[in-house]
């Protein structure tokens, strides 16, 4: 196991030298490449009576249906774990060590582990019965709900295990892990996907849509900056950290206006999703409150504070500023 994330992690090595879009790239693949190493490795670790036991057979098509539902996607979440880290450490980013990359692979797989979770729970009938993701059949669909809700079970875990897996640097881990857990329960995600459920049929204000998507949306994209920066031992108190969670709580809101306008009027072929979901589910959204001009002014307002809350950081947050357009300035 060692070998084989040794030789990923040396595949991008945090060099300046790469430009936003290929670094964006560089770690969109080797986030890619850990996740698939970090499930090979524990699907071959799993022990048999025989190699044609019964419970074989369940469990690979099991590790099949996790491989699916992590599947694909941007990797956004965990690039911006590496862009932070980038922002606020730039000297000693350029030199990580051994540790430090690790730490900070870790906690992007692990991310990214933990949205593809969230992704198939908000997909089941029970929720939104949503029958397409990434372009593809949602996993429940594709398997079935049973397994989709054991595929999400397993996903999350596999993040926190993942951030366990090294004893390297225990006090980040530990930092890095309660932030993750924190984002991912009551007080983020589940708590915002409680809002969602419960603001069907009804119209909500400003402040309340962006309460909701505070936690439901907000909360992962809050996690992964603080996760970046917690890996380059830079704390909370940090006035670095606290610019860092001024921008990311206002590029979260921004991402979602966005998101309200592609479910209105974006294409399926870009998306990846159906369309006009929101309005078949009766889900009060940004664009029903303001229309689509409107909201596509206040995602500008929102990306515009993002970005001013990064102007201390100099040329340093440039990648971070690339992720942070590419976020909210997605095809209408």
């Amino acid at each position: 196991m060692g070998c084989q994330r040794k030789k990923l992690r040396q595949s991008y090595d945090g060099r300046i030298t790469l430009e936003p879009e290929a670094e964006e790239k560089a770690l969109k693949l080797l986030i890619d490449k850990n996740i698939k190493t970090v499930s090979n490795l524990h699907e071959n670790s799993m022990t048999y009576s025989n190699d044609f036991s019964f419970s074989r057979r369940v469990l690979k098509k099991f590790w099949e249906a996790i491989e699916y539902g992590v599947h694909g996607g941007k990797r956004l979440r965990g690039i911006l774990v590496f862009a932070a880290a980038e922002a606020v450490s730039k000297k000693e980013y350029i030199s990580l060590s051994e540790a430090e990359r690790t730490c900070l692979l870790d906690s992007a797989t692990a991310i990214e582990c933990v949205h593809a979770f969230s992704l198939v729970h908000d997909d089941l009938p029970v929720m939104d019965n949503d029958r397409l993701r990434r372009g593809r059949n949602t996993l429940h669909v594709e398997y079935d709900e049973a397994t989709a809700l054991l595929v999400g079970d397993a996903l999350q875990t596999l993040g926190t295990e993942v951030l366990c897996s090294s004893e390297n640097y225990p006090e980040r881990r530990f930092k890095i892990i309660s932030v993750l857990s924190k984002a991912t329960g009551a007080s983020g995600m589940a708590g915002g996907q409680m809002i969602d459920i419960c603001a069907i049929s009804n119209k909500l204000g400003k402040s309340d849509l962006e309460i909701m998507h505070k936690y439901k949306t907000g909360a992962l994209f809050e996690a992964a900056v603080s996760m970046g920066y917690l890996a380059m031992n830079v704390a909370h108190e940090d006035n670095r950290a606290k610019s860092m969670r001024s921008f990311i709580s206002r590029l979260g809101v921004g991402f979602q206006v966005v998101d309200d306008i592609l479910d209105t009027v974006g294409l399926q072929k870009t998306t990846g999703k159906e369309a006009g979901r929101d309005k078949v589910l009766n889900k009060p959204n940004f664009v029903d409150l303001l229309g689509v001009e409107q909201a596509k002014e206040y995602a500008g307002e929102c990306l515009h504070s993002a970005l001013k809350a990064l102007e201390k950081f100099g040329g340093e947050a440039d990648f971070l500023r690339y992720i942070a357009n590419r976020l909210v300035k997605r095809n209408f």
